[in-house]
């Protein structure tokens, strides 16, 4: 006698008895977000720190054949590094913020007397009432400056950054460094443990999918930071040639920015042209400026993320685009920065069930014969 068949074992609907164990991981998961938030963003972070370290690890680990040993060196080499550039670059960049510092007053005064001919021109067209709250709002900022200031930073603080605030912030600069090198050193470690748990059947499968999704994050990881580089050398460029204050820093700061999708564009657009404006930059300079930001952006879209990342992701910019919209509802400024990993975790999860669902014997179980209806084999005998 034939044993039976996977078919003829299994209820059509088996995998129905999971559905409670996934949703009941998908609220851990969300408690785990907001209850953790304060860990989380330090850890997002040292996660992508590991992916971009590893590679130099394991070439230390060849030469030095200690893997703490390899992780340590690595750490220090990419303090030495970090080390470098501050020290080539801080006295300048402090040196151009105390001379746009000093010019403030001035800048503020031409803004004012700008705002004045502006209101003037404006007033053949618009209602009086218009007209007279605009003059109210012109006052404030003359009289008071740095109400706008403030209503601009209360703005940011609530929104965009309002998820790292400063307590978190030193916080996580303090824990990054360990949770880096404890994950370079005891990520295979982990990997090994988290497959030793998965059924023997299903660990060959199972290590398949982790690999596939270590493959696109390190791809998405080390891409982006690749792209931050050269778009950071493209902004530094176009806004040395216009002669911007701190041109170098709203660079660095822009380009790094970039990893999290919009926000450097707009870090840097608002940093280049506070600080041109405070230069006395002329509205052609400023234009360029802006420029130069929309010119390093079509690199970054149309050249540079289809040659350096690729096809890993593959995602339609739809999806890519309502993802970020629907994450950083959900979660701010770490939904915004988890979007597209996410995403294309997302995508290879899916693409492996559905693999799995076209080879598993539920869907490729023959189709059984019908027997035909009483008043079908009725009317045929009648007929």
């Amino acid at each position: 006698m034939d044993p039976l068949s996977t078919s003829q074992v299994r209820p059509p609907f088996w995998w129905a008895r999971w559905v409670p164990a996934a949703l009941l991981a998908v609220v851990f998961v969300a408690f785990t977000i907001v209850v953790g938030s304060t860990v989380l963003v330090p850890l997002v972070v040292s996660l992508a720190l590991t992916f971009m370290l590893e590679p130099l690890v394991e070439r230390f680990a060849l030469a030095v054949r200690s893997r703490g040993l390899a992780v340590l060196l690595t750490l220090l080499t990419a303090a030495a590094l970090a080390s470098l550039v501050l020290i080539v670059l801080l006295p300048g960049i402090w040196r151009q913020f105390g001379e746009s510092i000093e010019k403030l007053p001035l800048a503020l005064r031409a803004a004012s007397e700008w705002l004045e001919h502006l209101v003037t021109l404006l007033q053949q067209r618009l209602s009086p009432r218009v007209l007279a709250r605009l003059q109210a709002a012109v006052d404030e900022f003359q009289r008071d400056p740095s109400v706008l200031l403030s209503r601009i930073g209360q703005w940011l603080g609530a929104g965009l950054f309002g998820l790292v605030s400063i307590g978190s912030g030193l916080f996580g600069l303090l824990i990054v460094p360990f949770f880096v090198y404890y994950l370079l050193l005891d990520m295979g470690r982990l990997r090994q443990l988290f497959e030793a748990r998965i059924p023997a059947r299903h660990r060959r499968a199972g290590s398949r999918l982790l690999d596939e999704i270590a493959d696109v994050m390190r791809g998405y990881i080390r891409g982006r930071f690749l792209i931050a580089l050269i778009t950071a050398i493209l902004y530094a460029a176009g806004l040395l040639i216009f002669r911007v204050p701190l041109w170098a820093a709203i660079g660095a700061i822009a380009g790094l920015l970039g990893i999290i999708p919009y926000l450097g564009v707009l870090a840097g657009v608002v940093l280049a042209l506070g600080f041109a404006a405070l230069d006395g930059a002329s509205l052609v300079r400023l234009g360029g400026v802006v420029g130069v930001f929309i010119v390093a952006q079509l690199i970054e879209d149309y050249l540079l993320m289809p040659r350096i990342v690729g096809n890993r992701l593959a995602l339609h910019p739809m999806v890519v685009f309502i993802g970020l919209i629907v994450m950083g509802n959900l979660f701010g400024l770490l939904g915004i920065l988890l979007a597209i990993p996410m995403l294309g975790i997302a995508r290879v999860v899916l693409r492996f069930l559905d693999e799995w669902y076209l080879n598993s014997d539920f869907y490729l179980a023959p189709a059984e014969r019908i027997a035909p209806s009483p008043i079908v084999e009725e009317r045929h005998d009648s007929g």
